[in-house]
């Protein structure tokens, strides 16, 4: 059973959740090699590097789907033709409530994490749910779905 802390976990630097471990190939990887690399990390992105290994992009499940899948540009294809340049990015010292917020405002799930241009992780926003949870009253954890609740517009708008 994992203990819960009971003063407030907002303000905790995200150097505090579990960071995944990047998934990394250079400019001008092909965009099957790189989806390769997503699948053998199991992760839903790869960091694209230059030669200095800065980070220059992001190729993520979104780009491949709406950039790729469908195209006709071939497997063979450098990522850096589909990948979103110059991410967006954050140090550890961001606090939770801060990452929250970049989330909610952006439509990308993935963020690296930098200190200087050295990648400590990617926090994801399954990453920081599971942060947040751990850190909720049991209560709150137990209580069972009210099918009476309604949004009042579709999740987006």
């Amino acid at each position: 059973m994992t203990k819960r802390k009971k003063e407030t976990f907002w303000a905790e630097p995200i150097g505090k959740v579990d960071l995944q471990q990047p998934a990394v190939v250079k400019t001008g990887t092909s965009i099957i090699d790189a989806v390769k690399e997503m699948k053998y990390n199991q992760i839903g992105c790869v960091l694209v590097v230059d030669a200095k290994k800065k980070l220059v992009g992001i190729l993520s499940n979104g780009d491949l789907m709406h950039e790729f899948v469908g195209s006709t540009l071939s497997g063979d294809t450098p990522v850096d033709e589909i990948m979103t340049k110059n991410p967006a990015s954050a140090t550890p010292a961001l606090t939770v409530q801060e990452a929250l917020e970049i989330f909610h405002s952006n439509r990308f799930r993935h963020l690296p994490i930098l200190t200087g241009e050295t990648v400590e992780g990617i926090l994801s926003v399954r990453g920081l749910m599971t942060f947040i949870s751990e850190h909720l009253p049991l209560q709150v954890m137990n209580l069972p779905p009210d099918s009476s609740l309604i949004a009042p517009t579709v999740s987006g708008e």
